[in-house]
């Protein structure tokens, strides 16, 4: 995958992770500071090319300005505590699929209220591995192209459920934060309730007024 980012897309990702083109926009500097939890999650996670003995969990950015949280979609590439990147662009490498983000944002609105802690923040971003790396919606843990062993606690299980649970519609934006020589982030973000059109809401009055009319014929008849 990592191969594949000189070709980054200038590319938005919206609520339900749909792609849309952008101008190319200019690179930005992020640092990860720190993880969110203490004692995270430990597990090894192995891909097609990959083994690794990693500490999973959410992370602590900040882009100088604010602080934010988000989530590591890169096992190829290493992340250093503290140290400025100055090469992070928003947007989608080439060899990311548009499913992938759909899914993503899925994943986001089945599970990220339920992350509370270290093993629940684990969980989820080996969940989120697990469907950055894998090329169909068949998700397990234990099998395809990416695989995770040795977790401490509870997170895979919980992942599992995660992944084997997920919905049909998001509630969740995704902003994909790219870089050439450091891992890629996600950032989640919940969407704003929506709201009827007024003339849904007109029709919905109408409806309420016509069946409290009703009630009140009826009332009157009962009375006669």
């Amino acid at each position: 995958m990592k191969s594949l980012k000189k070709a980054l897309l200038g590319l938005a990702v919206t609520a339900i992770g749909a792609i849309a083109m952008s101008q190319p926009v200019a690179a930005m500097t992020l640092t990860v500071t720190d993880m969110k939890y203490a004692n995270p999650t430990t597990a090894s996670i192995h891909s097609t090319s990959t083994n690794l003995n990693v500490k999973a969990g959410e992370f602590v950015v900040t882009d100088g300005t604010k602080t934010f949280l988000a989530w590591c979609v890169d096992i190829f590439q290493l992340t250093t505590f503290n140290q400025a990147v100055k090469d992070y662009k928003v947007g989608v490498p080439a060899g990311v699929s548009r499913n992938t983000v759909d899914m993503l944002a899925l994943l986001a609105t089945e599970a990220l209220s339920q992350v509370v802690g270290s093993e629940t923040s684990g969980a989820f971003q080996l969940a989120a591995w697990e469907i950055v790396n894998e090329n169909s919606d068949k998700y397990n843990l234990d099998t395809g192209n990416f695989k995770a062993d040795h977790v401490s606690g509870g997170a895979k299980a919980i992942a599992q459920n995660w992944l084997t649970n997920l919905p049909t519609a998001s509630a969740y934006s995704v902003t994909w934060y790219a870089s050439a020589s450091k891992q890629d982030l996600a950032v989640f973000e919940k969407l704003p309730a929506t709201v009827p059109e007024p003339a849904t809401m007109a029709l919905l009055g109408l409806g309420l007024l016509g069946f409290a009319g009703s009630r009140r014929k009826q009332a009157g008849r009962s009375k006669a």
